[in-house]
């Protein structure tokens, strides 16, 4: 019997992508053969197939949990049905029921008929994949016989943080049969890539007072924070580190501000962290910093990854946001026991990163719509936080040895020292489309 496929590449790992092309896909022959998407989800890392649960950032490995993923194909065929829904499918329990497609289990694919009633014509059309887990999100899906030309967007819930989701699309063509189309099947493409920034703070030797005051807890706070995702001007092209990085702006709404930086300006809360999780009894040895030498360190409930001893943590995933002109865009924070900000670094991306000089975009609300280049270049202290990039205060990569927590894996586990209120570089990692440095002035 004949087969045609329309497949997908899913980015789920931190940077390894599968490649995608960037020419409209052909599907040969739509009469009496079956019709069949192959989903595949493709990952860097031995992480991307753990069981469906939301994925914590606690390191910039590879990794990916998606428990659902939804496609939508629309007619592109001009007309009044120009951008109507034509199929409509979920993919439930993905990492149950895909199988590994390759010998290292880096990803999982599932192949599924379209039902009889639903076989695509001879036309031109979309399909728009999103990968997910239930409840993260409002995802308002369209049905079918709608007509629909904006991009789908995701709204993450009232209160709540962001959390992983993937998202892309692929154009392809189904076309009338020809004799000698009988043992010829195409594949369509698509890859889906991550629709949210990370971001997260490793550190060691944090000041237990300034002053005569002790330090509650540390936090990252930002100009800006956004709460709808768009999924739309994708990124189908790069493949490797720093090959065709897209600095795209996918996040609007702004959230409600909940903080401010030192001088007072309005602000948002990017990630935090109480000092008493890891530290239970404070500053045990009274030396003045929370480290190693204080024998209560632990690492708290509810953590998944390795960590060095004496260090503390904090992570995010981030719907991205766009700079602010003129005023910088993140800063460190040490706060008291009733959230007085007691001393605050700004923090900047280092010099020679390649983000600094570029101008980023903002994505269009409208299927295939161009975005919308920024009116001003990154700087080093006002940058946006770009979809698909992570943006790190020390090197948290994927943990130390669990069994010995005193010891760092070079290169791999650095938390940033800030005992002498230092310089600190921020990073954006390789693993993902891009990494980030940055760094904190005194």
């Amino acid at each position: 019997m004949k087969k045609y496929f329309i497949s997908g590449a899913m980015l789920a790992g931190l940077m390894s992508l599968a490649a995608c092309s960037n020419d409209e896909g052909v599907v040969a022959d739509n009469n009496g053969a079956e019709q069949q998407f192959t989903i595949t989800l493709a990952s860097s890392g031995d992480r991307a197939t753990r069981a469906a649960a939301d994925r914590t950032l606690d390191s910039e490995a590879a990794g990916q949990s998606i428990e659902k993923v939804t496609l939508v194909v629309r007619s592109q065929d001009d007309g009044a049905d120009k951008n109507k829904v034509v199929y409509i499918h979920t993919l439930d329990n993905w990492n149950g029921t895909a199988a590994n497609y390759d010998t290292n289990g880096h990803g999982k694919k599932l192949t599924f008929t379209i039902p009889k009633a639903d076989k695509l014509g001879a036309g031109s059309y979309v399909v728009t994949a999103v990968g997910y887990n239930e409840g993260n999100y409002n995802l308002k899906w369209p049905a079918k016989g709608e007509v629909l030309d904006k991009n789908i967007t995701a709204t993450t819930l009232k209160g709540a943080e962001a959390k992983e989701v993937f998202a892309g699309e692929q154009k392809f063509t189904v076309t009338a049969p020809k004799p000698d189309d009988s043992n010829q099947i195409q594949n369509v493409d698509v890859t889906l890539h991550r629709q949210v920034a990370g971001a997260y703070g490793y550190f060691t030797s944090i000041p237990a007072k300034i002053g005569e005051t002790e330090v509650a807890s540390i936090r990252m706070v930002s100009r800006s924070k956004n709460t709808v995702l768009t999924f739309g001007s994708f990124n189908s092209s790069f493949t490797t580190t720093d090959a065709n990085v897209m600095y795209m702006v996918n996040g609007s709404v702004p959230a409600t501000k909940t903080a401010k930086f030192l001088n007072g300006d309005e602000a948002n809360v990017l990630f935090s962290a109480k000092i008493t999780d890891w530290f239970p009894n404070g500053d045990d040895n009274k030396d003045g910093v929370y480290d190693k030498n204080d024998s209560n360190w632990e690492k708290p409930n509810g953590y998944t990854g390795s960590y060095l001893k004496g260090s503390v943590f904090a992570s995010n995933f981030i719907v991205p946001f766009s700079a602010t002109q003129d005023k910088s865009t993140l800063e460190l924070q040490l706060l008291d026991a009733t959230g007085n900000v007691l001393y605050a670094w700004p923090v900047k991306l280092d010099a020679s990163n390649a983000q600094v000089g570029k101008k980023g975009e903002t994505a269009s609300a409208d299927l295939f719509g161009a975005g919308t280049a920024m009116g001003f270049a990154e700087t080093a202290d006002v940058f946006s936080l770009f979809r698909n990039h992570i943006y790190s205060i020390g090197i948290h990569k994927q943990g130390t040895d669990p069994t010995n927590p005193d010891k760092p894996v070079p290169d791999i586990d650095k938390p940033t020292n800030l005992s002498k209120i230092q310089n600190v570089v921020i990073r954006v990692n390789d693993n993902w489309e891009a990494l980030h440095h940055m760094s904190i002035d005194e």
